[in-house]
């Protein structure tokens, strides 16, 4: 691994409001993305520049003079008020950074990152030491704005201001000029609207709440995974656990938009600066603290942040017993509520209360997050335990079925037997509390995976939003089952309003961007599979789907390489069997498709069936179907207009497995 370093100009930029467009509309949000590649890379070039990464719809890159820094910085935002599509923040600063495997590192670059961020839309800050280095250019203009204590950077950093000559900043940060009549007449447009404004702040502040657009804005919220600051790193699972039952008691208030688990725990641990944190999740509110768990001793520590400012709006540190846990959860949760002047439902609490089992049920959790089947077993084993303490809970028993049912699509254990124990055990939690949304999406998840019962799935999706319709998992799922019956418009509208509420989840992304490869928006569908591959790397399948998609574009060399990326063997045999046989590579197509058949045959019927189809070879597609569904193939899922079963649509026996499967109708 090669490492060196460097003196350097490091460039950060981003897109103002880039977050919030995504929730509103994907598609331009994504069309903008790529109108800024195509306005910062040739410039980034004249300058002499290297381009690192993007991260999300920020950019860093890296000059070996600040003057070209500056420079490209000016030529950057000079387009962008040209192109008038999008505003840019760009934050500038030089020092030693660390160059790792085309990546930069370095305090360098945190307070170039840093900078940019405090910058307002449309404008150039830079740090002092990029100020002296380019205060002698006669074309380069800059003033002073402000000493500002960055996160995570010791001393003070004096900040300057490029002057642009379409300059776009809002007037507050704007010199006056010389011209004193201009002055007068800047002076009196600014009263008038002062004026203004405050009329129809005055005239608004009469309005009901439900003609107040900023009383909807405000009322946002994501829980930030507390630090666990116990002796104990294992006691880690307690943390986690507050902060999951914190953040499930916000989202049961109707009026409040709560951020789902994913995308507040992608935070973890990263130290970011908290407004940042705010603009990714487009929340008005963070919840953060930490725990301290000794014995049956804790500490916690919660501050309720304003995003916009970082302003801390509330705070307070609490010592209790373990036994008060849920007490102290309702204490925080109320506390939180009454800043945001809201009211907070009073729920049943699950089971007798039990602090034992409750404490074994966030072990089970810690345990199956990390989804390897020796971890889901392990879980299995935890939530047993609280069952055997409190069977009457049945957040024990919800847990219990999902893992259960991981364990099966995943063949962990034999299909057949556990789903059936997971629909009994949905069913427990179901009839000891007819009101917990997530009973009702376990039982759904059977009947689509398993019973391809699609009406069934439908209903109990349903029922659990109408208990929890701002429930991002639950609204993923459905549009899932309306994917599945081929209702792929449909599907797309409920993955994107599954986004709303957990911006940062990889899987929302898979799931629209496969309705829209369905829909034929192959280039679509490959820009929203590529931000899974942003937002976790570990999601490899998607070159799978994005090789899919140029196949279906016409491209399959771009296909070819694009799988040449993936890195699970099961994928990459599978993707390269297809897009050798497409570029008529027939000789290594067989011998993948040979090898695939080999390790896979067993688990991965559904796939070797694909491959037959792909290839025009219609009975041993056929056969495999058959198998496919004799053993409950899981990926069976996908069968209702599969791009990759193309060549026998047409045929009879197609559309009698469409009818075995419950879909010929849908």
């Amino acid at each position: 691994m090669s490492q060196s370093r460097q003196l350097a100009a490091i460039m950060f930029t981003d897109i103002v409001g880039y977050t919030a467009l995504m929730g509103r509309d994907e598609r331009k949000a994504f069309e903008l993305l790529n109108k800024n590649r195509q306005i910062q890379k040739p410039i980034i070039e004249q300058y002499n520049g290297k381009w690192i990464k993007e991260l999300g719809d920020g950019v860093i890159a890296t000059f070996q003079t600040v003057s070209d820094a500056v420079m490209a910085a000016i030529k950057i935002q000079e387009a962008c008020n040209v192109a008038k599509e999008f505003q840019l923040r760009i934050g500038i600063h030089q020092g030693e950074i660390v160059i790792e495997d085309n990546d930069v590192f370095g305090d360098a670059v945190n307070i170039a990152s840093r900078i940019q961020t405090v910058a307002v839309p449309g404008s150039i800050y830079i740090s002092e030491v990029v100020h002296h280095n380019i205060s002698n250019k006669n074309d380069i203009n800059t003033e002073f704005v402000k000493t500002e204590n960055l996160k995570n950077v010791k001393e003070p950093v004096k900040i300057y201001r490029i002057k642009l000559d379409s300059d776009n900043t809002p007037s507050a940060y704007r010199p006056f000029k010389a011209n004193k009549r201009r002055n007068l007449a800047f002076i009196f447009a600014g009263l008038v609207l002062v004026a203004l404004a405050g009329y129809f702040i005055f005239k608004g502040s009469k309005k009901t709440n439900a003609g107040a657009d900023i009383e909807t804005v405000d009322k946002s919220i994501a829980v930030l995974p507390f630090e666990n600051r116990s002796n104990d790193k294992e006691q880690e699972y307690f943390s986690d656990g507050l902060s999951e039952d914190l953040l499930n008691m916000l989202s049961k208030i109707p009026e409040l938009k709560v951020i789902g688990r994913t995308s507040s725990f992608a935070f973890k641990g990263k130290n970011e600066d908290l407004r940042t944190i705010g603009r990714k999740l487009d929340v008005a509110h963070l919840l953060e603290g930490s725990v301290q768990k000794d014995g049956n001793k804790i500490r916690v520590t919660a501050r309720l942040i304003k995003t916009s400012d970082g302003f801390e709006m509330w705070s307070a540190n609490y010592d209790r017993d373990l036994k008060n846990i849920f007490d102290l959860q309702d204490e925080i949760a109320q506390n939180v509520v009454q800043q945001l002047k809201l009211k907070l439902l009073q729920v049943k609490k699950s089971g007798t209360g039990n602090i034992e089992a409750h404490n074994l049920i966030l072990q089970g959790n810690y345990f199956y997050d990390k989804l390897d089947s020796g971890s889901v077993a392990k879980a299995v084993e935890f939530y047993y335990k609280a069952l055997t303490i409190d069977s009457t809970d049945a957040v024990a028993w919800v847990c219990l079925t999902n893992a259960i049912s991981r364990q099966s699509w995943q063949n962990y254990i034999d299909q057949s037997t556990g789903y059936e124990k997971a629909r009994q055990t949905a069913l427990k939690a179901i009839a000891l509390n007819p009101n917990y949304a997530l009973a009702y999406s376990e039982l759904a998840d059977i009947k689509q995976y398993y019973d391809f019962d699609w009406r069934g799935a439908e209903k109990n999706y349903q029922t659990a939003l109408r208990l929890e319709p701002s429930n991002a998992d639950v609204l993923n799922s459905f549009a899932d089952v309306r994917h599945a019956q081929g209702h792929y418009g449909e599907a797309e509208q409920y993955h994107k309003k599954a986004l709303e509420f957990n911006p940062l989840k990889p899987l929302i992304y898979m799931g629209l961007a496969s309705d829209l490869s369905y829909q034929g928006k192959f280039a679509e569908a490959i820009s929203y599979f590529r931000k899974v591959l942003e937002l976790d790397p570990k999601y490899q399948r998607a070159h799978l789907y994005i090789g899919r998609n140029y196949i279906m574009m016409g491209k399959p060399e771009l296909a070819l390489e694009e799988i040449q990326k993936e890195n699970m063997e099961v994928f990459k045999n599978f993707g390269l069997a297809i897009i050798y046989f497409a570029l008529s590579r027939k000789k290594e197509a067989d011998e993948k498709l040979k090898e695939f058949i080999e390790n896979y045959q067993d688990h991965w019927r559904y796939l070797i069936a694909q491959l037959y189809a792909f290839r025009n070879e219609k009975d041993k597609a056929f056969s495999w179907l058959d198998s496919a569904y004799d053993h409950r193939d899981s990926w069976l899922w996908w069968v209702k207009n599969d791009p990759w079963l193309k060549n026998i649509h047409d045929d009879p026996r197609y559309k009698a497995i469409l009818k075995k499967m419950n879909l010929l109708g849908e």
